[in-house]
């Protein structure tokens, strides 16, 4: 009896981009996923049924480098020519993907306590993502010793100033994911020296509000609260935030570089409030010093140009 190992993914070898649906069209031709603005549609190359060829399409897992799917496809009859200027096509178009570097797994701190902390160290342990976890900050405890690659601040409405010094001081990027008012706040991402920082926001906040730092004083560690709805569509967008951060995709940053995202309190609308680095913040001395946040150019988080 033969033993057949499970297929792995092979260097240079490309894959169909498993979320598009590959379909057969009435008039034979093949479409790739179904939105009525992205949908690709090719014909078969010669000797293809269409359904041998959207079988053939849907076995592009990345198991197999290119020379070997125009010679499968030839052995099931296809013109490999025609097969391998369909590959070119659909890799202009977006659907077959290059294969990815392999990446060391990321390794994530949720600092917090409240439904949100639980909710992403759940989400994140699920996809393989090794979390750390910590309630309190105490005097003697210093952020600089964390090792881990990026930190995300969850619940505390305001942060322990102490720990925002520290972590811009270590170059550790943070995330600060939070609830107000009933609705969700996601961001402001921070890249110490790069992008603005949670003190940054706080000086345009008192700028607005001479008031203001006598209410962010009582709200330090104070968690709000929302619907459960609210809480999950929260989460939702963090993950979305963490996600594209560690993928890196230059021409993609997350979108709370610089800004927060603000959902509303019936979990349906989520506006963009932008931030600028300021001169007059303690960050400032941040961006000419080397910290983790820079050292991760070649390790996703920090190989973006953030504005």
């Amino acid at each position: 009896m033969e033993i057949v190992a499970p297929a792995r993914r092979r260097v240079g070898a490309p894959s169909l981009d498993p979320r598009l649906d590959v379909l057969v069209r009435p008039d034979g031709r093949i479409q790739l996923g179904w939105s009525p603005e992205r949908a690709i549609l090719v014909a078969p190359p010669h000797g293809a049924t269409p359904t041998g060829f959207a079988d053939f399409l849907r076995t592009i897992d990345g198991a197999r480098t290119r020379p070997q799917l125009v010679w499968d496809a030839a052995r099931l009859g296809f013109d490999p020519r025609a097969t391998a200027r369909l590959l070119d096509v659909l890799t202009r178009a977006g659907a077959l993907l290059a294969p990815a570097p392999p990446r060391e797994c990321p390794t994530v701190r949720v600092h917090g306590r409240g439904p949100l902390s639980d909710a992403i160290a759940a989400a994140l342990t699920a996809t393989g993502t090794i979390v750390s976890r910590s309630t309190r900050y105490p005097i003697d405890r210093d952020a600089r010793r964390w090792r881990e690659r990026c930190v995300v601040l969850t619940d505390a409405s305001v942060v322990d100033p102490r720990l925002v010094h520290d972590l811009v001081a270590a170059g550790i990027p943070h995330l600060h994911v939070r609830l107000r008012d009933g609705g969700g706040l996601v961001g402001p991402f921070v890249l110490p020296g790069r992008t603005a920082c949670l003190r940054c926001v706080e000086l345009v906040r008192a700028e607005l509000d001479t008031g203001w730092p006598h209410l962010a004083a009582q709200l330090v560690d104070r968690s709000g609260r929302a619907t459960p709805p609210v809480v999950t569509t929260t989460v939702a967008v963090a993950l979305a935030q963490l996600d594209l951060a560690f993928r890196g995709a230059a021409d993609r940053p997350p979108a709370s570089f610089d800004a927060t995202l603000e959902i509303d309190d019936g979990g349906q609308r989520i506006d963009t409030r932008h931030w600028a680095r300021r001169d007059d913040c303690s960050c400032a001395w941040a961006r000419a010093l080397p910290g983790r946040s820079h050292a991760l150019s070649d390790q996703s988080i920090g190989t973006f140009s953030p504005p």
